[in-house]
């Protein structure tokens, strides 16, 4: 993930030689905004899957699945469900 995100920063997403089908990331790491718009699109770009970890709260499953995330990973499935109208 550290090799596709510092790539991602520069611009250079593309030279990326995918190793795994999916990446697992907080929205933040430290102070380092990790889950972005950009994040997404350049993993999808390359066939890589993003789940998020760990959304309990409502309007943030709401906005990363706005932002195209594949996956949320939450200690409350239930509000996730009632979401997705499940």
């Amino acid at each position: 993930i550290r090799l596709f995100f510092g790539l991602n920063l520069l611009f250079l997403g593309a030279a990326y030689q995918p190793q795994t089908s999916a990446f697992q990331v907080p929205e933040y790491s430290g102070n380092i905004h990790v889950l972005t718009g950009r994040f997404i699109r350049g993993a999808h770009q390359h066939n890589i899957a993003v789940h998020v970890w760990t959304v309990n709260e409502t309007e943030e499953m709401q906005r990363f699945i706005d932002l195209g995330v594949d996956g949320i990973i939450t200690d409350r499935p239930d509000r996730l469900l009632d979401l997705l109208g499940r």
